[in-house]
């Protein structure tokens, strides 16, 4: 044979082994990593569905919470503008001639008479505050109509279905400031309208957190001057 010959057949092999090799590489992928790769991008969208739905669910939680603590601050400046409209309404039961001054508060119910209305009108106002054990407190609005106001506080919470209760997770106490005989002031855990006929100065709500509460709540008071003068007789 031809050395010449013998060197051609040698490149022709190595140019037959150098294709081979381009054709095992170009191949493309084997069914096995076809379902390998299929496999984990199912892992992977299910990793990422799961933490988009955690996302959505921590915002909508967030929000929520952050609407409850607008609503109930409005309704915290409410209750103090309430009790700094309270007014002197007076009633006469059947069988006296006296009439009594409406202001009722004890350390965990209050009631009184107010010019500030929910609905923004030019009547006088019932309100009721019933503060719970551990579970914030009831509040009813009413007309003032004449009458007994205490009778138609039982029958509009006879009438409720199911009474809203606000800040579950405190713990509510009333305390109201007085004047003593000595012309200091002092706070009173109750104060009688009828018994002492004349309002206090002002009325403090006091919130303290529950065991239920989160560890970010804290403890606050709102307290309300009330416009007319205490001594009413």
């Amino acid at each position: 044979m031809h050395p010449d010959s013998s060197d051609e057949l040698t490149l022709i092999m190595s140019k037959n082994y150098h294709s081979l090799s381009l054709v095992k590489q170009t191949r493309g992928f084997t069914l096995l990593e076809l379902l390998i790769a299929i496999s984990l991008s199912a892992v992977l969208m299910t990793v990422l569905v799961a933490g988009l739905s955690q996302i959505s669910r921590d915002f909508e939680k967030q929000g929520e919470s952050l609407d409850q603590k607008i609503d109930e601050s409005l309704l915290l400046l409410q209750l103090e503008k309430a009790i700094l409209g309270t007014v002197v309404y007076r009633f006469k039961k059947q069988s006296l001639a006296r009439e009594d001054l409406f202001f009722e508060g004890s350390k965990t119910e209050l009631s009184w008479v107010s010019t500030v209305s929910p609905g923004r009108n030019n009547s006088l106002t019932f309100w009721h505050l019933d503060a719970d054990d551990d579970q914030g407190f009831r509040l009813n609005v009413l007309p003032a109509y004449p009458g007994n106001l205490h009778q138609q506080l039982e029958k509009a919470q006879a009438e409720e279905e199911q009474p809203m209760i606000y800040f579950k997770d405190y713990k509510i106490s009333l305390h109201y400031l007085g004047v003593t005989i000595n012309q200091k002031k002092q706070w009173y855990s109750r104060w009688s309208g009828k018994d002492k006929n004349e309002l206090p100065l002002g009325v403090r709500i006091q919130f303290e957190p529950t065991e239920n509460s989160s560890e970010s709540d804290m403890g606050f008071s709102v307290f309300s001057f009330i416009r007319v003068l205490a001594n009413v007789k």
